[in-house]
């Protein structure tokens, strides 16, 4: 059902830029690293809690982007979308006490993004613009137990909502460096995870 959902999200998004008045298409590649912090609902803190067990927070986070930026250049208003795989790599749990491990948690997600670029300067050679923007997406935590615990891997899916704030900083007409936070807020009632907060840099290639 998310699969559905985020594939007809990608199609709405790509089908807004062909009413837009653009003059120009740039489509552009990245590769994208930073940190992820994961905010637990209260009920995955509280069987922590009972549990004695101590949850992963913040996690390294990789991943890729590519999309399209539309409008003219000069012009203090662009439009685009944007695609994003993230990937954190795996963090430990264990025992609050003993710290005996019981295994590894890693969260991916994949989301498209409407993004709105405001020029602060540079609308002769080079442009700095404030970016803000928000899509839909899905995401799923793994959790994968260690041989001594007597439960199965587990991976579970959630449709989430994104929300987008950075900058962008033009270095060439191809390639832009970007600083991003990203918001993802999962659907799903009865998720492990409230929210997860992405902080992030880019650097992108501008076809």
């Amino acid at each position: 059902m998310e699969s559905k959902v985020m594939l007809t999200s990608i199609v709405a998004l790509f089908l807004s830029i062909a009413g837009a008045n653009a003059t120009e298409y740039r489509p552009f590649v990245g590769f994208t690293m930073g940190l992820s912090d994961a905010n637990y609902s209260q009920g995955t803190e509280d069987l922590a809690l009972a549990e004695h067990i101590d949850l992963p927070e913040d996690f390294f986070n990789i991943g890729l982007e590519a999309g399209v930026r539309f409008g003219e250049y000069t012009k203090i208003y662009n439009g685009g979308v944007m695609l994003n795989l993230d990937m954190t790599t795996n963090r430990n749990f264990q025992d609050k006490f003993t710290d005996a491990k019981y295994g590894k948690i890693r969260t991916t997600s994949m989301s498209a993004t409407y993004d709105n670029y405001f020029r602060l300067s540079g609308d002769k050679t080079s442009r700095i613009d404030a970016v803000l923007g928000a899509g839909l997406g899905v995401m799923n935590y793994h959790t994968d137990y260690k041989s001594t615990v007597p439960l199965d891997d587990d991976t579970v899916y959630s449709a989430i909502l994104v929300l987008k704030a950075g900058m962008d900083f033009e270095l060439t007409h191809n390639i832009t460096l970007s600083a991003t936070g990203r918001m993802f807020i999962p659907a799903r009632g009865h998720y492990a995870l409230d929210a997860q907060y992405l902080f992030s840099g880019a650097v992108k290639y501008m076809f």
